[in-house]
């Protein structure tokens, strides 16, 4: 699937990227802020596109985000590194998609 044949990622769906992009760098970020992040996560997944196979990873880790009980205000464990993952692989997969597109445009 190119970036063509994808289907449309609605507001809420950008701001869940956005977030787990902060979620994804807790050692450059304010980890007071982080708390405030998982709640606006949690106020935006009703309106996500669940049936995008594109944001399956990153839907299933802002839903563990949600359930995650923190004993120290913003500290996610493990969690933080899932994020960087599924943050680098969308990041990869849509560099490599705008390239194509960019080499079909020549």
């Amino acid at each position: 699937m190119d970036l063509t044949d994808q289907p449309r990622l609605s507001l809420a769906d950008h701001a869940m990227i956005h977030a787990l992009g902060v979620l994804s760098r807790p050692p450059i970020t304010d980890r007071s802020d982080l708390d405030l992040v998982v709640g606006i996560l949690r106020d935006l997944m009703p309106g996500v596109t669940r049936e995008n196979p594109q944001l399956m990873g990153l839907i299933q880790t802002a839903d563990q985000f949600l359930s995650c009980r923190v004993s120290v205000p913003g500290c996610y464990g493990g969690l933080h590194d899932r994020a960087r993952k599924v943050m680098n692989d969308w990041d990869r997969r849509r560099l490599a998609e705008a390239w194509d597109r960019a080499r079909g445009a020549r």
